[in-house]
């Protein structure tokens, strides 16, 4: 947090009425979520959080997109899934854990679609299955 965040109240608007600093929003699944407005967009780390307090996600804006890292959690603990965006849209590596915390699947993704190579794993981490996924074409 910035200076100028600590000094600023939470959930304040800007004089033309845009959402600046730090906020607390209520989510549809009754948790919360808490994270920076600049200009009346999403910006930088947010953070999400179950009904009970525990962390549910964290994500990466930028100018109000999704845009860097994610990473979700299991309500009981551990992690779900991990991956990243590019203005918005999945690309680069996206990785799905079980409950017990293997390794679902891998691969990459490019302009939210899957690229390359998936590896979808057993349970005791073989490797079940692999898929090929054609590039974008632009």
């Amino acid at each position: 947090m910035t200076d100028d965040q600590a000094e600023q109240p939470a959930n304040a608007t800007d004089a033309q009425g845009r959402k600046t600093g730090l906020w607390r929003e209520s989510d549809p699944h009754g948790g919360e979520a808490t994270g920076t407005y600049r200009r009346d967009r999403r910006e930088g780390l947010w953070r999400h959080y179950f009904r009970d307090g525990t962390l549910r996600s964290e994500s990466n804006y930028h100018d109000g997109e999704l845009d860097g890292t994610c990473v979700w959690y299991r309500a009981g603990g551990g992690l779900l899934q991990k991956g990243s965006f590019d203005k918005g849209q999945k690309s680069g590596l996206w990785e799905r854990w079980s409950p017990e915390g293997n390794l679902i699947d891998r691969g990459d993704r490019v302009g939210g679609k899957k690229t390359g190579q998936w590896q979808y794993f057993n349970a005791d981490g073989t490797v079940e299955r692999t898929t090929n996924h054609r590039p974008m074409q632009t």
